[in-house]
């Protein structure tokens, strides 16, 4: 009996003991995953905070050469340049608002030759750009325009006033997640042009308007720099080229830290807001990882490669 006894006290100091370290375990794997997470979050607001940073230095980059420089000197068409933030290493591209298709002044022709250009069939693409006519729609020429934009008895949904920002083309009838997805870098609200300044287009834009095959429009798209494109090409349409003020930028700041977090922004700058302050913001939002291989690279060339910001 005494032996039964000793043999279930041992049972039951094993069983105990291991109970304890199970609980142990799963206390130790429950605050490693927190540790993670909360690493995670500091990471990434750290990795914030840089990007917003580099947009301030960009606009007092633009802001200094607009004091000292006629704009006409100068043409930010998006090509990148890479530089060092503290232990951070930064894309930064500044693209002309002018150079792109602004939404709410562009003519038919211009939306479907963009269209055409990005690889849409004929139909498609007079559909597409009457689907924008029609979203940009005011309510007085609504019953105009509606005639002449619905298609085969598809209805095409108004919202009758303008777009606000280019992120509204999701909501624009007949735009699939990957025509919006390529149309986004090429389109703005804020140059108010009715054409497109072809020196400040963006490589895959400039590609599209001017006849180049599709399969090379998608590789400017893809990877538009650098790139040997001659912006007075003859075949640039002439009735879509309208040089801009260079008064609105988008600035795209990439950021990379060294724990392979990376984060980038997107802002909308103005540079002759109509209040007559120095400059206003207008957008600020989570943009498309465009350098995440380039910027790979510099930093496991330990940021040798690039100067600071």
């Amino acid at each position: 009996a005494n032996k039964r006894r000793a043999g279930f006290a041992l049972l039951a100091v094993i069983w105990g003991t291991g109970l304890i370290a199970m609980l142990v375990a799963a206390f130790m794997n429950s605050g490693r995953l927190r540790l993670q997470v909360a690493f995670n979050i500091a990471s990434a607001t750290e990795a914030s905070y840089l990007a917003e940073s580099a947009i301030n230095i960009a606009t007092l980059s633009l802001l200094m050469r607009r004091d000292a420089l006629p704009t006409s000197e100068t043409v930010y068409d998006g090509a990148p340049k890479f530089c060092v933030l503290g232990q951070a290493v930064v894309a930064l591209a500044v693209e002309a608002e002018s150079g792109k298709i602004d939404l709410n002044a562009a003519p038919p022709e211009l939306l479907q030759a963009v269209f055409l250009g990005l690889g849409l069939d004929e139909r498609r693409a007079e559909d597409a750009a009457s689907a924008i006519i029609a979203y940009r729609t005011s309510p007085t020429d609504a019953n105009i325009q509606m005639s002449s934009t619905s298609k085969g008895g598809k209805s095409l949904a108004a919202k009758e006033g303008l777009f606000e920002t280019i992120m509204e083309l999701d909501q624009v009838n007949g735009f699939d997640s990957a025509l919006f997805r390529a149309l986004l870098p090429l389109v703005t609200v804020h140059s108010k042009n009715a054409g497109v300044d072809a020196r400040a287009s963006p490589p895959a834009l400039f590609a599209a308007l001017t006849g180049f095959p599709v399969e090379a429009v998608v590789g400017l798209a893809a990877q538009p720099y650098p790139n040997n494109l001659n912006r007075t090409d003859p075949r640039f349409p002439a009735n879509f080229n309208q040089p801009g003020d260079q008064s609105a930028f988008l600035i795209h700041a990439e950021v990379r830290l060294p724990t392979g977090q990376t984060i980038a922004k997107d802002a909308i700058l103005d540079l002759r807001p109509p209040d007559g302050k120095q400059f206003a913001i207008r957008e600020i939002r989570r943009g498309q990882s465009r350098y995440a291989d380039r910027l790979r690279a510099i930093g496991a060339a330990k940021n040798v490669l690039v100067a600071d910001c």
